[in-house]
Order: structure tokens, then C-alpha cells, then sequence
């Protein structure tokens, strides 16, 4: 048993145990309940030696199913009833008798041609398959489930969708409408650093580094909580520019919370769905923009830059992209009014021709 201190002096413990020659551990606030958690995970081993899975995997999907939604507490209203939707229109009527060990790929597949046959779009039939492995995965957390069987499942090629974002007069009047709005402070970050929503959730004081104007992305925060870990699983430098060094240094002094730099004006941690389905919304009906979701402040923030000048090595750096391909493919397209005076450069005629092979020969023969 690890014994961890806190900085605040508090202590945790880290039970451990290794399973298939794999170690699994977990952090606990009180000492009992790391021991119980280690002789669950212990007799675990044991059944999977004995009998090759533990014996909870017995469970069906439909008893799962009932499992997990009183584990949904985090979910915002809209999240709920798309998810729960998923589940007693699609998976449960096909699936729900079905045992959690027994369920493999082909049941996925077999759920894709269905849904093609009654004509639901790629988009729709990859957000069903999509919450369908995250379901299996929830089961492999909360032991349920040994592995994933929709692990290398691919998902439908969707039609080409455009990314929204705003232009900066969009920008400044989103921005104009909210100066009073309590997360003010999270959208002058989001829209000058391209953080994603999870990093920005996740971000604490002791990642922000003032003398050297910088960030450190290092965190994200999902559903269940904080990641000590990225998206990518890279650690990411993001450059303060002056706006984002005055408004952290503000929400600082304003001592909402010693440890989480974005809260609530209580000091409360925020939600990532509340964030999106209540607070962003909220702010946008105030400022009467378009709208957008907040994952695409990250794609107004790559547009904008873009648009000034900056170029797609920059950018895929600053957004932490495992290659600048990925950049490319998704933020290299620009405003149309900015392509307009791009092509401006390149200009030929027959005069203009003639004065440019005219000026290139002069220069060869120099």
C-alpha cells in the first residue's frame, strides 16, 4: 500500500495489483476502502485464473445499461436523453439479452446495417456506435468487462462538414456582451490559446507559469473528473499573449479557488456538459451571434490565426496535433473575403508576364 501526501498535508492511498502481468492501481482517501478495493481486485485475479474471466461478467447488457445511469449524475439533461435514447431505441431491442463477454464486433456491425437500411445518416450511425463503446468501455472501468470488443471498429465515412467559427467582429461583440458573465475570464483564454474544453476545465494554478508566459497543458478533465494526462498524452507549452497574462492574472487575484484557475464566481468546479449546454449557450443568446459550440472557439481561434498570417506549422504546434496533416485537414481552410485578397498576389497578364521574365532574367544574369 502507497501512502501519498498532498500538498495540503492530507493523505491518500494507492492500492495496486497486477493482473495478467498488468499492473492496476487506484488512489483512495481513506485506508479501508484501498484494502477493500484491493481484495476485490485480488479475488478478480483469482476467478480469471480459475475460470479465465472474473465471474461478474455474467451481466447483460440491459442489467449494465441500469448500472450505468445511476452513475450519470454529471450528465446535463440533453446529455441524458440523447444517451438514454441511444440505448432504449437502439442497442437494448437488438442487444439488451445479450451478456457483456459474449458481445463482439460483429453485433456492431450488424447494428450499422440495420441502421443504414432504415436510412440514418453516417453522422447519426457514428454517434450510436460511438456511445456504444463508450458504454463498453465504462464497464471495462468499473470491472464488468476484461476487454473491449469494439476496440478496433472503425467509424462511417461522413460527408464533409464545414467548421464553424466566428470572425473577429463576431468575436468582439460575443465578448462586448458578456464582460460581466462570471466565466468571461474562460472565453478570453479559450479564444486566445485554442485550448480545448477539457484542458481549460482541467487547468490549475500550478500550470500557469507567469514568468515565463506560458501554460502547461498537462491536465484535462473528462466526465469523471481530472486526467493527469492529454487528449494526445503529450505535454503542450501554450504562449501567453498580453490578453491572457492580464486576464489570468486577474481571475487570480480574484481568489476564487487556490487550485483550479476556471470556477464558478462560488469557487465551484465546472461540468464540461453544463459548460456547453447551459453557460456557453446563455452567452451566446446575450451577445446574439451565431451559433456555435464551444469546441469551436478552438477552431475560431486556428481560423483567426491563420487569417493574420500565422502558418500551419505554428498552428499545429500551439494546438498540440501529433502531425501538422491533421492541422492542415482540419483548420487550413480560411474566410472567403480572406482567400480574395490572397490570390491577389499572384497576378498574370501578358504585360505584367513579360516585366516579371524580364526582371527574373536580369536577376539570374546579375
Amino acid at each position: 500500500m502507497e501512502t501519498l501526501k498532498r500538498k495540503n498535508g492530507s493523505i491518500r492511498y494507492r492500492a495496486k495489483v497486477y493482473i495478467n502481468h498488468k499492473p492496476t492501481s487506484k488512489l483512495f482517501d481513506r485506508k479501508a476502502d484501498a484494502e477493500k478495493w484491493k481484495r476485490m481486485k485480488l479475488n478478480e485475479k483469482e476467478q480469471i485464473e480459475t475460470y479465465g474471466m472474473p465471474i461478474i461478467q455474467n451481466i447483460t447488457l440491459q442489467e449494465f445499461s441500469k448500472i450505468w445511469k445511476q452513475n450519470q449524475s454529471g450528465l446535463s439533461i440533453r446529455s441524458k436523453d440523447a444517451y438514454y435514447g441511444v440505448l432504449n431505441t437502439h442497442l437494448l431491442p437488438m442487444y439488451g439479452d445479450e451478456k457483456l463477454k459474449n458481445i463482439k464486433i460483429h453485433h456492431a456491425q450488424r447494428l450499422i446495417v440495420k441502421l443504414s437500411e432504415n436510412n440514418i445518416s453516417e453522422v447519426r450511425i457514428n454517434f450510436i456506435i460511438r456511445f456504444f463503446k463508450q458504454l463498453l468501455n465504462d464497464a471495462i472501468k468499473w470491472d464488468y468487462l476484461l476487454h473491449h470488443p469494439l476496440k478496433n471498429l472503425k467509424k462511417l465515412k461522413e460527408p464533409p462538414k464545414k467548421e464553424m467559427y466566428w470572425l473577429p467582429n463576431q468575436i468582439s461583440q460575443f465578448l462586448n456582451a458578456n464582460q460581466n458573465d462570471e466565466n468571461y475570464a474562460l472565453y478570453v483564454v479559450a479564444l486566445n490559446t485554442g485550448m480545448r474544453r477539457g484542458e481549460l476545465l482541467g487547468l490549475k494554478w500550478d500550470k500557469v507559469d507567469f514568468k515565463n508566459e506560458q501554460i502547461e497543458i498537462s491536465r484535462t478533465r473528462d466526465r469523471y473528473g481530472i486526467k493527469e494526462t492529454t487528449k494526445t498524452g503529450k505535454v503542450v507549452y501554450v504562449q501567453m499573449n498580453e490578453t491572457v497574462i492580464k486576464t489570468l492574472k486577474s481571475l487570480k487575484e480574484e481568489k476564487r479557488s487556490l487550485d483550479t484557475v476556471f470556477v464558478n464566481a462560488k469557487g465551484e468546479e465546472l461540468y464540461l456538459e453544463h459548460v456547453s449546454d447551459r453557460i456557453f449557450k446563455d452567452a451566446i443568446k446575450r451577445a446574439d451571434v451565431t451559433k456555435i459550440k464551444f469546441h469551436n472557439l478552438r477552431s475560431t481561434f486556428a481560423a483567426n490565426f491563420c487569417m493574420n498570417g500565422g502558418d500551419i506549422y505554428t498552428l499545429s504546434r500551439i494546438l498540440g496535433h501529433s502531425t501538422v496533416e491533421m492541422t492542415a485537414k482540419r483548420y487550413a481552410h480560411l474566410h472567403s473575403s480572406h482567400m480574395k485578397k490572397a490570390v491577389q498576389i499572384i497576378a498574370f497578364e501578358a504585360n505584367s508576364s513579360r516585366l516579371a521574365h524580364d526582371h527574373l532574367r536580369l536577376a539570374v544574369n546579375e
